[in-house]
Order: structure tokens, then C-alpha cells, then sequence
């Protein structure tokens, strides 16, 4: 991914392009309470609807940071957010390079099998139904 340093102002979506890799912009905007990462299409698809999305902090500093750690080629998604509004998740092209990274992960950016720290998760609830250790 190329970064963008500083971060290139949208008028458009009113967020800051922070970088782009063959198939995607990625900015944040303010969104509510948190700030959002959107990965927009290039193109005209890229002025009416993005692709994937991760709610962070109010903080564009992390988000760069996080984005500025996260190679889009081998890893699915950015580390650092805490809620994915956007369905499916995101999945790299070159993803089977770093195994270890692109485990499934809950709605709330935590891997699965590590547990989520968010209460009645309910990706963490359907996991433990398909295992049989559930409450019904």
C-alpha cells in the first residue's frame, strides 16, 4: 500500500485518504462516536458506497498507525478497531502468506478464538453453539 503522508483531504466523503493499494482508497471519517475506516472502491464505485469498513476511536492518529502497519495483500483487515459494519468480512488476496493473522475474528475485531471482551458477543455465542458449550 502506498501511504499517504500527510493524509490527502476528500471533499467528498469529508474524511482524510491515508493510503491506497491497487483496488482501494482507504480514508477515515468522523461517523457518530467513533471515527471510520472505509475502503472505497477506485473508480466511480468509490463516490456513492465503500466496500468495507472498521469503526476505531476518535483518534486519527491510531487509525494511521494501524493502517500504516497493515499490509492489505496478506492480512484481511487492520488491527486496532472494534466494530466491522460492513458484511462480509474483508479477505486478502495473498491471505494464506500469514495464516496467523487472518483467523476468523468476531464483529468486534477480536479473533475468535481468543474470546471476545465484548459481553454477549454473538459471534463468540454462535462459536460456542457449533462447539456444543453453550446455554440454550
Amino acid at each position: 500500500m502506498k501511504l499517504h503522508e500527510p493524509p490527502i483531504l476528500d471533499t467528498h466523503w469529508e474524511g482524510y485518504e491515508l493510503g491506497a493499494d491497487a483496488t482501494h482508497r482507504y480514508l477515515w471519517i468522523w461517523q457518530g462516536f467513533n471515527a471510520r475506516l472505509i475502503a472505497l472502491p477506485h473508480g466511480e464505485d468509490g463516490h456513492g458506497a465503500y466496500d468495507h469498513a472498521w469503526c476505531y476511536p476518535r483518534d486519527p492518529d491510531l487509525i494511521a498507525e494501524h493502517v500504516a502497519a497493515w499490509d492489505p495483500e496478506t492480512q484481511d483487515e487492520p488491527n486496532g478497531w472494534h466494530k466491522r459494519p460492513t458484511m462480509p468480512a474483508r479477505r486478502a488476496p495473498r491471505r494464506e502468506e500469514q495464516p496467523e493473522y487472518n483467523r476468523d475474528r468476531c464483529a468486534h475485531g477480536c479473533y475468535l478464538d481468543d474470546g471476545c471482551r465484548t459481553l454477549n458477543c454473538r459471534d463468540q455465542i454462535e462459536r460456542a453453539r457449533g462447539r456444543g458449550s453453550a446455554p440454550s
